[in-house]
């Protein structure tokens, strides 16, 4: 519990320190949530449209776990989630504290962006689809589950490596996806449409909902508690 409450102290104090960031964000959401919503109007006829719209929605919904600030943008630079890292391990803080805070951002951001990314996703297309409001709140949680899932991979790659080789594994990531996309299509399948199918069939009692966010926080807390382990062996010099 002391873990969970200077978490949120870190947590605090990390969105303090860039006013815009929130704002850059909501704006990306809202960019995203439009141009995922056209391609999926394209979806609507079967073309090659839709293995590239499905490959866009399986890269673009981790980024909800994200607040765009100036560390983000820097990482590459000046490798600043080490420099966090150094910072913390200077001070009285635990290994445990500081990853408690990252998945605390992570999940607020989740809740602040998903309310930009699905605002724009229902304006540009889904509202044609005729959801109630529990309904679109079941896909949209869908969806949130397999964000939180890949966001464990990410913290992983913040937290054990550099900047330069954590933007190696984040780009090695997109040729998977559109391989999964791909092999998705040639099944004769079409993920997203399903999750908003079992949505609109189901509502909150969804099992795909339930399954994708048990699954989703499973892989976060496993993957959180290995890169606990090894953080404590990392060289931060």
């Amino acid at each position: 519990m002391n873990d969970w409450k200077q978490a949120w102290w870190l947590t605090r104090s990390e969105w303090s320190k860039d006013r815009y960031q929130w704002l850059w964000s909501a704006m990306f959401m809202i960019y995203v949530g439009a141009m995922g919503g056209v391609m999926l109007y394209g979806q609507r006829e079967e073309s090659a449209l839709n293995t590239i719209s499905d490959s866009y929605f399986l890269l673009m919904i981790p980024f909800q776990g994200f607040i765009f600030s100036r560390r983000s943008f820097r990482y590459i630079q000046e490798d600043s989630y080490t420099q966090m890292l150094t910072y913390y391990r200077r001070l009285p803080i635990s290994a445990e504290t500081v990853m408690w805070g990252r998945i605390q951002q992570a999940l607020l951001a989740f809740i602040f962006n998903g309310i930009f990314y699905y605002g724009a996703l229902y304006v540009s297309v889904m509202h044609l689809e005729g959801f109630r409001w529990d309904q679109y709140l079941a896909f949209a949680l869908t969806c949130t589950g397999y964000g939180i899932l890949i966001t464990g991979f990410y913290i992983f790659g913040e937290f054990l490596h550099t900047g330069k080789k954590y933007l190696l594994i984040s780009m090695l990531f997109i040729p998977v996806i559109v391989l999964i996309a791909i092999f998705i299509r040639t099944m004769g399948g079409n993920g997203l449409q399903y999750a908003v199918e079992i949505s609109k069939t189901w509502g909150l009692l969804s099992p795909f909902m339930w399954g994708s966010l048990i699954l989703g926080f499973a892989v976060l807390w496993l993957l959180s508690r290995l890169t606990l382990r090894k953080l404590s062996k990392r060289d931060l010099s």
